[in-house]
């Protein structure tokens, strides 16, 4: 067969999952832009000026950010309702439409429909991302669409500064319009993403969930970059119809399973756990930090330049940490890159707070270098972990509603921290930083007794760490080390020719 005959553009093998997740990387550049964007303007007289707000009303501000975020979680329930019959992909593709049609709306209406699309883009990407690629290398792809998230974030920042070192002027009083620039950037990447989906593979996961057989095996053949017959790809295939067939002999897939189940899976308990973790990656307040870090430097007694500036360094600490992240995800685990990260925030926050409170110059830029030590710890932890865990804790029939879970209950709290922190900020000062401490150090127990480590393991075999049926998890747990060790085989193989 020749490549122009072959699917998905002739790619195959990592190939074909680096293409997966470089075009799922477009939704989550627009997903930390859309943040950084905001977050960097929010606090000039310019943008405040023309949405008629005054600087001390801290309600309407925090209403104008916070409300992207309710379009957000409405986003990650229609994942959740309608991502099963979509499919990954077309849950992608509407989503990123979406986005592009509330980019030319007006700036609260548009950040809500922009905010949908969103919604519907993070609450799938993890999943299709995680099905479409190997275990030993799924933490790190699903890590890179974070570390891009956090990249767009600050190309916000710094186009930000660029425009007002320039011209005197942020993006909302660029020449060209804030409107037409960041329609034109976001629909630019929107529709990259758009185009490239067809041409590339739907979850085979998904489609052996469907039934759709020989439209699996297809693409099962393309990401191993080996024939259908070949034992690694009929390995894994029985694995993955494996798990399928468990799920069937517990019984039929049921949203009313998701709260209430006695078939032995335990759903609502895994729904729990994906729920749970993003709850508290944000209660910690970091994004404070990423939507307002120049508003707090700006309020701790920063002039308005030098502001954009600590802003955009802060960004860049928290995109740094990210790429440690990508690095130390397989290597580490999830457990412990949390728990690795929680320590150096919780130590940040405790010398942030009282350099807050004295509020002498000097006191400030040690506040500011705490700032960046919680941005890098949370971006090399708390920023890809979590999002690696909400589709790897549920099963293939429920993990489009627990990746959907999973962004919502980070679009819900984002929303409460960004709506009341600048409140909080206004009246009680300082002291908010003491709830932030307790959230952070309860992130520590609350890691370390609930959550099972995942690393490695291949999302079926994730399956037999909540399911007691010990006939049908030992045959799951055989069938993963079949492929495990029939893929080392494989790459011995590959190695040995490329040497040779």
């Amino acid at each position: 067969m020749s490549p122009r005959s072959k699917p998905f553009l002739g790619l195959e093998g990592s190939a074909l999952s680096w293409a997966i997740s470089l075009c799922s990387a477009s939704a989550f550049l627009l997903f930390g832009y859309d943040q950084g964007i905001m977050g960097s303007i929010i606090s000039t007289p310019y943008f405040l000026e023309a949405v008629n707000i005054a600087a001390t009303n801290a309600d309407t501000i925090s209403t104008v950010v916070s409300i992207y975020d309710i379009g957000c979680m409405i986003g990650c329930l229609v994942a959740a309702i309608w991502g099963s019959s979509l499919g990954r992909k077309r849950t992608i593709g509407l989503g990123m439409a979406i986005m592009v049609v509330g980019n030319v709306a007006q700036l609260i209406v548009g950040r809500i429909i922009s905010g949908i699309g969103n919604g519907m883009n993070t609450g799938t990407v993890p999943t299709w991302v995680s099905e479409t690629s190997k275990a030993k290398h799924r933490g790190q792809l699903v890590a890179t669409q974070l570390s891009i998230a956090a990249f767009g974030i600050v190309i916000a920042y710094w186009m930000n500064y660029g425009f007002f070192h320039l011209t005197g002027q942020v993006v909302w009083r660029f020449p060209i319009g804030t409107a037409d620039f960041v329609t034109a950037f976001q629909a630019v990447f929107a529709i990259v993403t758009i185009v490239s989906l067809p041409w590339l593979p739907e979850s085979p996961r998904w489609l052996y969930s469907k039934n759709r057989i020989e439209e699996a095996d297809i693409v099962m053949s393309a990401l191993k970059g080996l024939p259908i017959e070949h034992e690694v790809v009929q390995a894994e295939r029985s694995e993955i119809l494996a798990a399928i067939a468990l799920e069937d002999h517990f019984g039929e897939y049921s949203l009313k399973t998701i709260f209430y189940d006695r078939s032995g899976q335990k759903i609502p308990f895994r729904m729990a756990l994906v729920f749970i973790i993003q709850m508290i990656q944000q209660l910690p307040g970091v994004n404070i930090v990423i939507y307002y870090s120049s508003t707090v430097f700006l309020q701790l007694g920063i002039s308005a330049k030098l502001s954009l500036v600590l802003g955009g360094v802060a960004s860049i600490s928290f995109w740094v940490g990210s790429l440690f992240g990508i690095a130390l995800i397989e290597r580490v685990g999830r457990k412990k890159l949390l728990v690795s990260g929680t320590i150096p925030m919780l130590v940040g926050y405790c010398i942030y707070t009282p350099m807050v409170k004295n509020g002498g110059t000097g006191q400030l830029w040690v506040a500011f270098g705490a700032t960046c030590l919680i941005c890098v710890a949370f971006g090399w932890s708390w920023l890809p972990a979590p999002w690696c865990l909400g589709p790897e804790l549920v099963p293939v029939r429920y993990r489009h509603i627990g990746n959907a879970l999973n962004a919502f209950a980070n679009w819900t709290f984002t929303f409460i921290i960004v709506k009341v922190g600048p409140i909080g900020i206004a009246n009680i000062h300082w002291r908010l930083y003491i709830v932030f401490i307790i959230f952070t150090f309860l992130q520590l127990p609350i890691v370390w007794f609930l959550y099972p480590e995942t690393r490695g393991l291949t999302l079926e075999e994730i399956d037999t760490l909540f399911v007691k049926d010990q006939v049908e998890t030992d045959t799951l747990v055989e069938k993963a080390e079949q492929v495990r060790h029939l893929e080392s085989k494989q790459a011995g193989v590959v190695s040995s020719v490329d040497a040779a």
